[in-house]
């Protein structure tokens, strides 16, 4: 094969359109049960939901919190404990202020069925780090137990 060919194909790849992700629109009550499983995983009761809520977070001009994220708070007694935001290409979910990465088991099946939508590929705990604007992002696979049973 000629080396002049290999090198126009090699240019042509380069000068051709990077494909976007796909993201996918995140209902808010399946966002808002993420974010409940989150919670569980940190050891929180959220059957209590006079202690307990989540509710979503948008700029004032109702833009999203993060881009390419739906995002929520989850709160407590009406204080913030975790500002969560869901990757909408492949349902990874960090918290941008702590720059935790939830990557509970149980989260799993719903990042599986993001990712068969989007054909997405899963971000490293940096990229989402990055994404959220934070670094050293740490992983946190193990639920919390405090001794109830839900």
């Amino acid at each position: 094969m000629p080396i002049v060919p290999s090198i126009m194909f090699v240019l042509l790849l380069l000068a051709a359109p990077q494909i976007q992700p796909v993201t996918v629109h995140i209902p808010t009550s399946d966002a808002v049960d993420l974010a409940r499983t989150i919670a569980r995983n940190e050891g929180y009761d959220v059957r209590d939901t006079k202690v307990y809520y989540v509710d979503l977070l948008e700029t004032r001009a109702g833009k999203p919190l993060l881009k390419g994220y739906t995002s929520l708070g989850f709160y407590i007694n009406g204080n913030i404990r975790s500002s969560i935001s869901i990757n909408e290409t492949t349902g990874q979910a960090v918290d941008m202020n702590s720059c935790e990465i939830f990557d509970y088991p149980d989260l799993r099946p719903f990042q599986e069925q993001i990712i068969r939508l989007t054909k997405a590929r899963m971000r490293t705990a940096q990229e989402l780090a990055d994404d959220a604007g934070c670094s050293s992002p740490k992983v946190l696979t193990k639920p919390v137990s405090h001794g109830k049973e839900e």
